[in-house]
């Protein structure tokens, strides 16, 4: 509330020191007259911005994160490197989430959210889904607390496919907002064994072990 007051004085400051000039020029009471309809029209403004909390009231929007109370969040993390695997990481991501959740979007019951990891405003959020690299994570929200998560690290590796990763995140995201489609799990992910090759902190994963089929 406070940053929202502020924001309002530094707007009436702004007018004020404007409609000041504007006066100073005015060196007959014709022009003066002229001015005062504007006058008028911009007190009722600023009220109206005042009443209404603030100018930041308008920029939470309804599905933002600010604002969800009940749905599915659905965050990219990165890093300060930016490279172009984790680039495609969070835009195939994104495209996935609006191809298969534009309803939800549009209702605010799905929201899509970009952080930096590494910044102060992410490193709650970063320590409690054990963020260790560029990934995208699921956060249940329930009364506008998460009451669970899931840390899609096999991004990594369908990244090469855009279909596949799609249906992954379709499927992973699906469960998270219907849980009765899948088994809950409330335990958080163990940390991802896939690691970018040395030297690149972006790139792209190790594939692992194939599994190995029991003998006859």
């Amino acid at each position: 509330m406070e940053l929202k007051n502020a924001t309002a004085v530094c707007l009436i400051s702004l007018f004020s020191a404007t409609l000041v000039v504007l006066i100073a020029r005015a060196l007959d009471s014709q022009a003066a007259s002229r001015l005062e309809p504007h006058l008028a029209r911009i007190v009722e403004e600023l009220q109206a911005i005042r009443a209404g909390g603030g100018i930041a009231t308008s920029a939470a929007a309804a599905g933002s994160p600010e604002s969800l109370q009940d749905g599915l969040m659905v965050y990219y993390f990165h890093s300060n490197t930016r490279c172009p695997t984790c680039e495609a990481i969070e835009s195939q991501a994104h495209a996935a989430v609006q191809e298969h959740f534009s309803a939800q979007l549009e209702s605010g019951r799905v929201a899509w959210k970009t952080l930096n990891y590494e910044t102060p405003a992410a490193a709650d959020l970063a320590a409690k889904f054990e963020i260790q690299m560029p990934v995208v994570v699921l956060a249940r929200v329930a009364g506008g607390e998460i009451e669970r998560w899931n840390r899609l690290d096999q991004v990594w590796g369908l990244v090469g496919d855009e279909q596949a990763f799609s249906e992954y995140i379709r499927e992973e995201a699906q469960g998270m907002i219907a849980p009765g489609s899948r088994p809950p799990s409330d335990a958080s992910p163990e940390p991802s064994s896939v690691r970018p090759p040395e030297g690149e902190p972006d790139g792209l994963p190790i594939p692992g072990e194939p599994n190995e089929l029991p003998l006859p």
